[in-house]
């Protein structure tokens, strides 16, 4: 185990320490209660992960919707504005091959920004993607761990889409389709679907296919495939806009 970690651990160790004195006021010792200490590590690991799950949500409360779309456009020219760089054959297939993939990323951001600050404190998605997502519909939970839970079934929701890897499009689809129904009816995968597989192998095989097969870019596929993703990411936003707009107009 490195020093950095080490150092981490130990400065963990002694705020679940100093935190089992202030609030039972005992002196803890793994060795000769080894019980107890179980019992409080777990309570103090829940504190915490409720204490991030709150800041978290407040976050995305803080943070519209509509911020992630414009951060998103920016963030896409800025990427754009690289390509526009003089550089020798051997450094451009390095940008290239960075700029692609860092485009699919931001579309990853993205849809899971806008869905978790949608789903924050909107009861109707909140509803929408517990009976309509499979992970979620599908799996039981006791009461005891949706009572434990900040906020109940909401949190429960958020974690999930926090977990989430949304570069893979399918997922993408499954998630929206959960969160806004009719209005994700005849979303398109065909564009990003090829995009996001050639990230994959960019990002996990070091630029090279299943079948160990170099991927080299050049400046039109690059800049081909950023106007795709651009395109997806208006066709989302004019759905999803669609969507608020309907649940806002529904009488209560």
């Amino acid at each position: 185990m490195s020093s950095t970690k080490e150092y981490y651990f130990e400065v963990q160790q002694e705020r679940f320490l100093a935190w089992a004195k202030d609030n039972h006021g005992i002196e803890l010792d793994q060795d000769e209660d080894a019980e107890t200490w179980e019992r409080l590590s777990l309570e103090y690991s829940s504190m915490q992960d409720a204490m991030e799950e709150e800041a978290e949500y407040r976050w995305l409360r803080r943070h519209p919707h509509t911020e992630f779309f414009n951060e998103f456009a920016r963030e896409l020219v800025t990427a754009s504005a690289l390509l526009d760089q003089p550089l020798a054959i051997d450094k451009a297939q390095t940008l290239y091959k960075l700029v692609y993939a860092h485009a699919v990323t931001l579309l990853e951001s993205l849809v899971s920004s806008v869905v978790r600050s949608i789903v924050a404190g909107n009861p109707v998605f909140v509803a929408h993607m517990a009976t309509g997502y499979d992970e979620l519909s599908k799996r039981k939970f006791t009461l005891r761990e949706i009572i434990e839970q900040p906020k109940g079934v909401e949190s429960i929701v958020l974690k999930t889409l926090s977990d989430l890897s949304f570069h893979n499009p399918h997922t993408i689809k499954a998630v929206m389709d959960s969160a806004f129904g009719k209005h994700m009816k005849g979303l398109d995968l065909r564009g990003i679907s090829p995009i996001c597989a050639k990230r994959h192998d960019i990002i996990h095989r070091n630029g090279r296919t299943i079948d160990d097969d170099p991927i080299n870019l050049d400046l039109a596929e690059v800049t081909q495939g950023i106007t795709v993703i651009r395109a997806f990411a208006a066709d989302l936003q004019s759905r999803i806009y669609n969507a608020l707009e309907e649940e806002e107009s529904e009488p209560f």
